[in-house]
């Protein structure tokens, strides 16, 4: 399986136009290489009937799988269902079923389903229905040559669900045999280019390990992935792999598989018994956002303080009126000063801060866009700076901070992630 050639091809006018982005490109491509599969080729094509049609026909020349997403609406410009009924030769067939499965999906949310919505229960002839259990579209599972084609519901959530419950198990049915397996070392701290100097021989020491990157705002992450008959084999080439790839992420090393960073701090807290509070400047309460989209964060976050002006560090926070003068809000000892008050005035066991220059105006030869201080602040390990200066947008900058605002917690509370034998891990 894993010698098959795929592609994938995102439709809608809104992924060209850069409206929306293009999520399901990457949801598409991490679900297959949990089974051993890697997309060869990628096409984002508008809502036109022609071009669509072009894509089809290069994609089933070319390719032994298509995965389409988008276009299975029943909006004027959902085109996915008539463009494969031409292209293919496959009249479109009002199924009954599915008719009366969508029609029942109006009825959960007590509404009744528009008349354009019966479009969606048109299906190709010869073509399998993929459920939908999240939505009204239904997906389209049907064979060109020897080319096999799922066309999917762009919303990602939908696109997902439908990806993991039916064309994952359809491909691992094709060969009973083969396993897959994927694992993922997450890095911050560290970039790319550091880390393939880090990384120079192991694609030699482990040939039949496939070694990726994917840098992200939090950092960079590390994957190897192989597939193989011998499961034995795979699980040992995979831990071995994994093993490897700590290592040389030494300390930047800080989850594994799809742990975000602020479980990781979670994780920290409440080993230790210990309670934090954010104060924050320019990051406007993303760090505080993040903490809490992890569940159970009422058990260790006491609340944080956004303090954008002056006077509000000093009425909120405490900071000194001295300090600000002769330091600048935009300093390591305001921001030590911001997360200490934080943490006295929520009663936390310990603290974070940010104060920086986002941009895009603002900044001076002293101060450019993009610096940034993060404190911290504990009572019983006493309080540190750190000094960054960051690239990219406004967002980028505030994103940025984000996690290294929470790198900092974890760092401090010496949180991190080392290999251990499999036997030991959950």
């Amino acid at each position: 399986m894993a010698d098959l050639i795929v592609e994938v091809i995102t439709v809608g006018s809104e992924l060209l136009h850069g409206l929306v982005p293009n999520t399901n490109l990457d949801l598409v491509g991490g679900l297959l290489a949990e089974a051993g599969l890697w997309p060869s080729y990628h096409a984002t094509v508008g809502d036109d009937p022609e071009h669509l049609g072009e894509a089809f026909r290069t994609a089933v020349h070319r390719a032994d799988l298509v995965i389409v997403t988008g276009g299975l609406g029943p909006t004027q410009d959902d085109i996915t269902r008539k463009v494969i009924a031409t292209v293919f030769r496959r009249r479109l067939i009002l199924d009954r079923a599915v008719l009366d499965q969508i029609r029942g999906r109006f009825r959960e949310r007590g509404m009744d389903m528009p008349p354009m919505n019966e479009s969606q229960a048109l299906i190709p002839r010869g073509a399998n229905v993929i459920e939908n259990p999240r939505g009204s579209a239904p997906g389209l599972h049907f064979a060109h040559l020897e080319t096999e084609i799922f066309a999917l519901p762009g919303v990602p959530s939908e696109a997902e669900a439908m990806v993991r419950a039916y064309v994952v198990p359809f491909l691992k049915n094709r060969n009973p045999g083969l396993v897959s397996g994927l694992r993922v070392v997450r890095t911050i701290g560290i970039g790319e280019s550091a880390l393939a100097e880090r990384l120079q021989g192991f694609e030699l020491e482990e040939p039949e390990l496939r070694l990726g990157t994917i840098a992200r705002a939090s950092g960079v992450d590390l994957h190897v992935s192989a597939s193989s008959v011998d499961a034995m084999w795979l699980q040992g080439a995979l831990d071995r792999g994994e093993r490897k790839l700590l290592e040389r992420a030494g300390s930047h090393a800080y989850a594994l598989g799809s742990q975000t960073l602020a479980e990781v701090v979670a994780e920290a807290l409440l080993n230790r018994k210990l309670t934090l509070a954010t104060a924050e400047s320019f990051t406007g309460g993303q760090v505080g956002a993040a903490v809490v989209a992890t569940p159970g964060s009422s058990r260790y976050y006491q609340g944080g303080v956004i303090a954008y002006s002056n006077e509000s560090k000093e009425t909120l926070l405490g900071v000194s009126k001295e300090t600000l003068r002769r330091h600048g809000a935009v300093s390591a000892e305001v921001a030590k000063e911001m997360a200490r008050g934080a943490r006295e005035r929520l009663g936390a066991s310990c603290s974070v801060s940010t104060t920086g220059i986002a941009g895009p105006d603002g900044g001076t030869p002293e101060k450019p866009v993009g610096l940034c201080f993060l404190g911290f602040s504990s009572a019983g390990e006493g309080e540190a700076a750190e000094r960054f200066l960051f690239g990219g947008s406004r967002g980028d900058i505030i994103a940025r901070a984000t996690f290294f605002a929470l790198d900092l917690v974890r760092r401090s509370l010496g949180a991190g992630v080392a290999w251990s034998e499999p036997s030991s891990r959950s």
